[in-house]
């Protein structure tokens, strides 16, 4: 088995809700990684993380700086594969450690995303490793991206505009009104 790779995006937050969403990893973006004691070009092709979200979708977890000795600290509610990249959204469990981190991109302080995933399947052009399938192993909040396109952009809350109360007497009144 291969190794779990890491790759982080920029994240922004301007709302009060307890979902964190943002570009996870932007494709056709040329990098330069540093890692396992060699260098080399990278980028995303559109559609590398298809079958990952087909197969694991909401149970994709978000972590705060790949820290896999700590709980999780929310798990995916949307991840969408766009022409411009992996688009995501997380709920940030009610928990100390996911207040922290909600708090801290809330404040602008953390501000990106890195996708922690195992190549499947590269093809080289140019110089470049294009990943054309990869599995994702899992989302962080970090402070520092290697993608600049990929990032939280906002929070935002899970609750519908109007309760489920409120829906329920405005249909009680439509109802009537026939």
């Amino acid at each position: 088995m291969s190794a779990i790779h890491f790759r982080q995006a920029l994240v922004r937050s301007d709302g009060t809700g307890r979902i964190v969403f943002g570009t996870a990893v932007p494709y056709g973006q040329t990098v330069d990684i540093e890692e396992f004691g060699r260098s080399y070009r990278e980028q995303f092709a559109p559609g590398a993380f298809a079958r990952s979200i087909r197969e694991r979708g909401s149970k994709v977890k978000l972590c705060v700086n790949h820290e896999s000795r700590k709980l999780p600290i929310g798990r995916a509610t949307e991840l969408r594969e766009a022409a411009d990249g992996l688009h995501a959204a997380f709920h940030v469990s009610a928990t100390r450690d996911g207040d922290e981190a909600l708090q801290l991109v809330r404040d602008g302080v953390v501000d990106s995303f890195s996708v922690g995933f195992r190549p499947v399947r590269d093809r080289q052009e140019s110089g470049v490793t294009v990943r054309v399938e990869a599995a994702l192993m899992e989302v962080s909040l970090v402070s520092w991206p290697a993608y600049e396109g990929a990032g939280v952009t906002g929070v935002r809350t899970a609750r519908p505009a109007i309760s489920v109360d409120v829906a329920r007497r405005r249909l009680e009144l439509i109802l009537k009104t026939w």
